[in-house]
């Protein structure tokens, strides 16, 4: 992780969901083209929310996680493997 996008969820984890622009306020030490290059990585890949507010309004939050269930795949009657084998009807 670059540590503009540190920086950024750090902002987002302080703050809440904010505008864009309040985010690159915060990081001063940043151009705004920076702050959005790694806006818009984090967004792809789902780390980060950015909806449209308004014409040129933009608001920033983090995404949700998702909580993976604790069940193992031999749990749920696949093999170990993870790999699902087809069942032949008798």
């Amino acid at each position: 992780m670059k540590p503009i996008e540190a920086a950024i969820l750090e902002t987002l984890q302080r703050s809440g969901p904010c505008c864009l622009d309040d985010v690159v306020t915060s990081l001063p030490d940043s151009s705004w083209g920076e702050v959005f290059a790694a806006v818009d990585r984090m967004s792809r890949d789902g780390r980060v929310l950015l909806r449209q507010r308004g014409y040129s309004t933009y608001q920033l939050s983090l995404a949700p996680q998702v909580s993976h269930s604790s069940s193992t795949p031999t749990q749920m009657g696949q093999p170990s493997g993870g790999t699902a084998r087809p069942q032949v009807a008798a």
